[in-house]
């Protein structure tokens, strides 16, 4: 983000901490497709408008606080989507499909600091268009907040359709 790599991996953290606890309280009231909609979406919009702004003057803060705020929507996410993976997939598929998943997320954890090192507009860019495409591809997935656990394949596709 161009200021003091101490402090932006502080205050990172920082917003991470509220981001869990924030996702955690509301997704037995919201439900986890609406709060995974709504999270990574937060993080595409400062995400996208921080790819805007300037490295120079008060613009730097700016786009300093939208990371942040992107930072924010993304660990929200990413803590909601452990629940929500799991309540996705039936009991036969379950571990395999976590194992996947959590495999997928953390081979994108390890390409985030190759986007970053990319510079100017672009980790902005990529990052909010992640957040932004996942939204949309969520919108096909189904609530699972008060239904039941499916044990086969079989009951899923029964109960989806």
């Amino acid at each position: 983000m161009g200021v003091n790599l101490y402090m932006n991996v502080a205050l990172n953290s920082l917003s991470e901490l509220p981001a869990f606890m924030i996702t955690a309280l509301l997704s037995d009231r919201v439900g986890r497709k609406r709060l995974t909609l709504g999270t990574m979406w937060f993080s595409g919009l400062f995400c996208l408008i921080g790819s805007f702004m300037k490295k120079v003057g008060v613009w730097k803060i700016v786009r300093m606080i939208c990371g942040i705020l992107g930072i924010f929507g993304m660990a929200g996410t990413y803590n909601l989507l452990l629940i929500y993976t799991a309540e996705l997939f039936p009991t036969v598929v379950r571990s395999v499909s976590l194992g996947c998943s959590n495999q997928a997320a953390q081979m994108g954890a390890i390409l985030a600091p190759f986007v970053v090192v990319l510079g100017g507009w672009l980790p902005f860019g990529v990052f909010a268009a992640c957040a932004i495409f996942g939204g949309v591809f969520a919108i096909f997935l189904p609530e699972t907040m008060n239904k039941p656990l499916y044990d086969t394949i079989a009951g899923l596709e029964a109960a989806i359709a």
